[in-house]
């Protein structure tokens, strides 16, 4: 799943108002204004390149016009050059370095060209100048949670539900930021604040997907994701996140008319080619994942995701040479704690020596995550010290229950009183894919502070997941004064 923030642009609203205020006065403007203005309603209506022109003849008239720097920036920035558009917005800080907007300005053409931490510094500028300034703490939080700093973005978005109770997409992004610290309850609370504000909201019923699948309640998930397609029937997301619901549910033909709709929607969807090569991968129709993960590679080659997939695909096809080139390109890409995959590397090294096949049971995570990959860097939040989980085993013998086994932090837990193990039908063979599935759920209980949980089967486990139980200060626990 993609970021699902909404960015706060204020160029159209701001220049409009501009406009306005000039033509409600009965005063008399210069040339130079005049083309400004003119370039104000060229560049709203979408019409950038009249809309520079008429910039161009201001700025022949008045070199020092930081306004005409500031539209042509923004005209720039329409047509995505993005060399240009900071250019403009340097001249007229050099020549404004007062006007709070002019940061926003350039912070948000820093944002788009993925320079997080500069445009950091200049929403922080425009905030210094401009304290209520609720456009520049949106997007800061905006640019704070593309860095992770899911943290501090909370923090912004606090203070912009602070300035504006009624802001939707505060309440979005908030929920978003607090999904990816793994606190759903939260995140749930925001989304549903968010749709109250706005019920035509997509990306809030979209999110409020995300938070369900994540904890593995598919069909709510479903549901969610269905809403958002009623209010953006071409939403490419929506089809995307329904058909991995679908799939988790096991209606893989759903799944994949949904993956295929995105697709179809917008080509270029490299996360619906991948979904498409897990469900394949699922149905054990190797060459077809293998097909579609090399499509997901060719449209974003940064990701490390489909290398491993890729890498499980001809491990499970006894192309054991194959496989360990795509572990290492993975790892390369920084993928070696996505799902179970990467740890079969060492599996078709062996294999590969021992001239033999290998074999593999594969355990992976349902919930308390979607998708483990998802916070590997990051750290989930609890309010309670416990945490519900639920783990997939798919084997090629029939399942041994006795040889599940929980870890924290790389102990076993056996203590009976720790552990609350759900009682759970036996694992079934998939006629489909030749293998026996099992769920394993369990609720267990965590100590203080940050932990890693695993989950193991025979020589296979989970990856680790970082949980942290943030106990609050009691008052039992302050020493008394006699």
């Amino acid at each position: 799943m993609k970021h699902l923030l909404k960015p706060v642009f204020i160029f159209t609203v701001f220049f409009a108002l501009q406009l306005q205020r000039l033509c409600a006065q009965d005063v008399q403007l210069s040339p130079t204004e005049v083309y400004i203005n003119s370039a104000i309603i060229k560049e709203n209506s979408g019409d950038y390149k009249a809309a520079i022109e008429d910039c161009n003849k201001a700025l022949s008239r008045d070199s020092l016009s930081a306004m005409a720097y500031v539209v042509r920036g923004k005209a720039y920035h329409d047509l995505e050059l993005d060399k240009e558009a900071m250019a403009d917005y340097n001249k007229a800080i050099a020549i404004a370095p007062h006007n709070a907007s002019f940061y926003l300005n350039r912070g948000d053409a820093y944002k788009k060209m993925k320079l997080y931490n500069e445009a950091i510094v200049d929403y922080n500028k425009a905030i210094a100048i401009r304290e209520r300034y609720v456009a520049a703490y949106v997007n800061r939080a905006n640019a704070k949670s593309s860095l992770e700093m899911y943290s501090e973005a909370i923090e912004d978005n606090n203070k912009v539900i602070e300035l504006d109770n009624k802001n939707f997409t505060a309440y979005n992004n908030r929920g978003y930021e607090k999904l990816k610290l793994g606190r759903y309850a939260d995140a749930l609370a925001d989304f549903n604040r968010c749709i109250e504000l706005n019920p035509n909201y997509e990306n809030a019923y979209n999110n409020k997907g995300s938070v369900y699948l994540w904890q593995g309640e598919y069909a709510d998930a479903i549901k969610e994701y269905t809403k958002a397609l009623a209010f953006s029937p071409k939403s490419t997301r929506a089809y995307t996140n329904k058909g991995l619901a679908e799939f988790k549910m096991g209606n893989y033909n759903d799944a994949l008319n949904d993956y295929n709709t995105a697709i179809d929607l917008d080509e270029s969807n490299a996360y619906a080619y991948l979904n498409i090569g897990e469900l394949k991968l699922n149905l054990r129709d190797y060459k077809s994942a293998i097909k579609a993960i090399n499509k997901a590679i060719a449209i974003d080659s940064a990701d490390a995701r489909p290398y491993n997939s890729l890498g499980f695909a001809y491990f499970k096809s006894g192309n054991y040479k194959r496989a360990i080139s795509c572990y290492n390109r993975g790892l390369a890409k920084g993928g070696a704690s996505y799902k179970p995959y990467f740890q079969y590397n060492n599996e078709a090294i062996y294999a590969l020596k021992q001239h033999t096949k290998a074999d593999c049971n594969v355990v992976e995570w349902i919930s308390p995550v979607e998708d483990v990959n998802k916070l590997y860097n990051g750290t989930m939040e609890l309010s309670r010290p416990q945490v519900t989980v639920s783990v997939k085993i798919l084997s090629a013998q029939p399942v041994n229950k006795q040889n599940i086994r929980f870890f924290i932090n790389n102990q076993l837990v056996a203590d009976i009183g720790k552990i609350n193990i759900a009682a759970t039908a036996d694992a079934q063979l998939n006629a489909v894919s030749g293998v026996y599935e099992y769920e394993y759920r369990a609720m267990v209980q965590i100590p203080p502070g940050k932990n890693t949980i695993k989950i193991a089967y025979g020589k296979k486990h989970t990856p680790e997941l970082i949980v942290d139980y943030m106990t609050p200060v009691s008052q039992a626990s302050l020493s008394t004064v006699n």
